[in-house]
């Protein structure tokens, strides 16, 4: 499963690149998978893409998935950086609303297509959450919307159901994890893709601004306490 801008592709090439092309499934969004006919999914043993669990368990029982966290104020303002560049040239709801925004204007949106993609979307995802269902919806994730406290515990319970959930800031460990989850062997050097070319080279100046940091807080307040669990287990 892979979350918007958490390094998730990158460990999806580098697993695929040790896969036998036809065990892996080509269409990488949920609203894809979902359309499949269960022999269509069956044809293939290893899905990679924005696409939730739930999209596949009732197809493959036991299903074994990973996925990818990153820090969530980072990752936030990555997603906003890399969708504002893909929105000059994008078509459908989400681009068209997100276009015209300034960053201020998007962390404060309550548009919902805009807030299904901004509030604690790494913690939704592991409570249950999906990604939307149509393609204008794929940036987006639906449920669970719980008070924080909630759903920080429903999001560390739906940790347990996968089976390894890494970190972008550990990214070395977290593919030699996933290497030796899969049974890949010796992992080769971590690798850097998709790196947005309109983002800042550093949000220290972004992450000091109180209007934004405030802003980002209120968005990632259940993502940080559950990045924090994961990173620390991850490195014990």
């Amino acid at each position: 499963m892979r979350i918007h801008k958490t390094a998730g592709e990158a460990l999806a090439k580098q697993v695929l690149d040790r896969l036998p092309p036809a065990s892996v499934c080509p269409h990488q969004f949920e609203w894809q998978v979902r359309s499949l006919s269960v022999p269509s999914l069956r044809r293939f043993s290893f899905f990679q893409g924005h696409i939730s669990p739930s999209a596949l368990s009732t197809t493959f029982a036991p299903l074994r998935a990973f996925t990818m966290l990153r820090a969530p104020r980072e990752r936030l303002l990555s997603c906003f950086f890399y969708w504002k560049q893909a929105s000059q040239r994008g078509k459908g709801d989400f681009f068209e609303a997100m276009a015209p925004m300034s960053l201020p204007e998007f962390l404060r949106s309550d548009n919902p297509i805009i807030r299904r993609a901004t509030w604690n979307v790494q913690a939704r995802l592991l409570a249950g959450g999906h990604f939307g269902g149509v393609d204008q919806q794929r940036q987006n994730v639906f449920g669970p919307w719980l008070p924080e406290s909630d759903l920080v515990a429903e999001a560390l319970n739906g940790v347990k159901r996968f089976a390894f959930v890494g970190v972008a800031e550990q990214y070395d460990v977290s593919l030699r994890r996933t290497y030796s989850l899969l049974g890949l062997g010796e992992p080769p050097a971590p690798e850097q893709i998709n790196v947005t070319s309109s983002r800042p080279a550093s949000y220290d100046e972004l992450l000091a601004d109180p209007e934004i940091a405030d802003a980002l807080s209120r968005l990632t307040r259940a993502d940080q306490m559950v990045y924090d669990v994961v990173r620390q287990a991850l490195v014990d």
